[in-house]
């Protein structure tokens, strides 16, 4: 706790830090950002990030008052009640929430190659932002370690694959085979199939 009123540190700025600032939600959304779009490509501009809320379910994106056929609207960031009292989990979250705001196509399932991506920089970034030496286990289920080891597979074939595949179709969930092949990604055909299937999970 850094200051008197009972706020987790990671939701108070008390403007004690090296830049007379401390580490928030809202700075690290932006230090996210920044890494996720230089490394992936820009987001959809179409689509306003307005900011980050708890409540008590699983962390997911939510687009108030937009519905299946919209184009453009509004992104809140749900993150779990867990995350409140641990800034490291809120960050894991935070930064796996942020890879689904980078194209956004209501109403069609995420790929493996979405929610794999998402485990894996969420994983990534609590290292480098937290020095987190056991990152992989800030995620349980087994379906997004699976989903994130192809897209780590990917990434070594290719360290540049998702920017490259953005270029072709910026939204994950509109990609194809034909996708690869227009991105000039030599990508074995099982791990193209792979990251292509309707990704089966509990979160948005």
């Amino acid at each position: 706790m850094n200051n008197p009123y009972g706020i987790p540190y990671h939701l108070f700025n008390a403007h004690t830090g090296a830049t007379s600032n401390t580490w928030t939600l809202a700075s690290y959304t932006k230090e996210i950002l920044s890494v996720m779009t230089c490394r992936y490509g820009p987001r959809d501009s179409n689509w306003l990030l307005c900011g980050v809320e708890f409540h008590n379910n699983v962390p997911q994106v939510w687009y108030p008052g937009a519905n299946q056929a919209a184009t453009c609207g509004y992104i809140i960031i749900m993150l779990s009640v867990e995350a409140f009292s641990d800034a490291k989990r809120a960050v894991y979250q935070l930064a796996h929430e942020l890879v689904h705001t980078l194209s956004t196509v209501i109403g069609v399932e995420a790929p493996v190659l979405e929610e794999g991506l998402a485990t894996a920089f969420s994983e990534d970034i609590i290292e480098q932002l937290f020095g987190e030496p056991d990152k992989h286990s800030y995620t349980a289920d087994t379906r997004y370690r699976d989903a994130a080891a192809n897209v780590r597979m990917l990434l070594q074939l290719a360290p540049d694959a998702i920017r490259r595949l953005r270029e072709i179709q910026p939204a994950f969930k509109l990609m194809t085979a034909a996708t690869f092949e227009e991105a000039g990604l030599n990508v074995p055909t099982f791990l193209v199939e792979a990251l292509l299937k309707p990704f089966s999970g509990d979160k948005a």
